[in-house]
């Protein structure tokens, strides 16, 4: 979506690996029957997903727009567009979909193009997320929607799940908010976006003279009680596992952490006392775990925001 170097290369074995696993049970199918409905998708629609990735959203949502219809995903990683292409043969089926490399500030077609625009976690990831949106109001017709799926990870980061494991001290609690404040400050001096963008996604609308805006929030619960029996809870078990207990998956994200914290104006010392807690809980979650006995229950803050494009455009 940018040549920025600090942006994720979504192809890579880590990233890749996101885009696939996070996907699986992130949206309960009767969740996204009611959104298709609330979104207007019907039969022969011409649609441009932004950020495709591997076409998760054209997938989902295939079904309610697909039959006669066109989609169409761009991306700014040749190797996903080419994954995402082949992958299509299988799902869009009685429509067309076609993948194209490109760049989110600058869409490849031209005004007025298509009956709607969407985008999942593509925002949060950009330097100048407005402008991206912008050219997604460009290329949708008069009277069209512009619709973005974007998580306020932050939110949940400041949040309080209910789980097994020990109760942090009232220190620990604001250390570790204060870490994921100062974090994100980071990421985002960094280049590397905000995670905090979904809560922003209406004001951005407002500003580009959307009409007819309004949001809803993903009632997917994180949700781990023991024996794990549904498969919601096994994609849980699988993701978390996956990025708390592989060492250099964990590696990878402390040193990304401590990167950004730093440059949100956080401290070595906070930053190697946060850690401290880390390891200290690390053998705790870990063996209950493995014995079966850790229990999570979480709220989820992702946005699911539309508007819709003026007749009369600007």
């Amino acid at each position: 979506m940018t040549d920025d170097n600090q942006k994720p290369d979504w192809s890579e074995e880590h990233w890749r690996e996101m885009l696939v696993e996070q996907r699986k049970a992130m949206w309960l199918d009767d969740t996204i029957e009611k959104l298709a409905a609330w979104l207007e998708l019907r039969p022969g629609m011409t649609i441009i997903d932004v950020g495709c990735g591997l076409g998760y959203l054209g997938n989902t949502y295939w079904p309610y727009f697909g039959h006669g219809g066109h989609y169409v995903g761009i991306d700014n990683s040749d190797k996903l567009v080419e994954d995402a292409a082949k992958a299509a043969a299988v799902w869009a089926i009685e429509g067309k979909a076609d993948f194209v490399k490109g760049d989110a500030y600058q869409l490849p077609f031209p005004d007025c193009y298509f009956d709607a625009a969407m985008c999942q976690t593509l925002l949060m990831h950009l330097e100048h997320p407005k402008t991206a949106l912008a050219e997604m109001i460009r290329v949708t017709k008069p009277g069209g929607l512009i619709f973005c799926l974007e998580p306020d990870n932050l939110s949940a980061a400041l949040s309080k799940a209910h789980s097994s494991l020990p109760e942090f001290t009232i220190e620990e609690q604001l250390l570790i908010a204060k870490v994921n404040l100062l974090s994100n400050i980071g990421h985002i001096k960094l280049g590397r976006g905000d995670i905090s963008t979904g809560a922003k996604v209406t004001r951005m609308m407002n500003e580009l003279g959307l009409l007819e805006i309004s949001a809803r929030l993903n009632d997917r619960v994180q949700l781990l009680e023991p024996p794990y029996e549904t498969p919601h809870q096994q994609q849980l078990l699988k993701m978390i596992k996956a990025k708390w207990f592989g060492d250099e998956r964990r590696e990878y994200w402390r040193e990304r952490g401590k990167e950004e914290f730093l440059a949100g104006g956080g401290t070595l010392a906070e930053w190697e006392q946060v850690v401290g807690i880390g390891d200290r809980m690390t053998p705790v979650y870990k063996q209950q775990l493995t014995d079966g006995e850790f229990f999570l229950c979480s709220g989820t803050f992702f946005y699911v925001v539309k508007g819709r494009k003026p007749v009369a455009a600007n």
